[in-house]
């Protein structure tokens, strides 16, 4: 590979459905490792895009999060990255 840019790494959409699976619970879920190594994973593009979906779950399936909860997914997300 060659020095300079390259392409962020992307998380496998397997790791993004397994993530998703895991933060039905809530932001506790974050607490396992299994979770934060798929967390971490994840390029700025995913995390948008699972930040969104978290916010949009339904009633059946579980609670939709909130906007505080989405920033400290981020804040998590940011400090996995260093």
């Amino acid at each position: 590979m060659s020095e300079g840019v390259s392409a962020p790494a992307r998380a496998a959409a397997s790791t993004i459905e397994a993530l998703m699976f895991a933060l039905r619970a809530g932001g506790t879920a974050l607490a396992y490792p299994h979770a934060r190594r798929r967390l971490s994973e994840l390029s700025e593009a995913q995390l948008h895009e699972v930040s969104a979906r978290l916010q949009k779950f339904q009633p059946n399936i579980a609670r939709a999060w909130t906007p505080v909860e989405v920033e400290f997914l981020v804040a998590i997300w940011i400090d996995l990255h260093g």
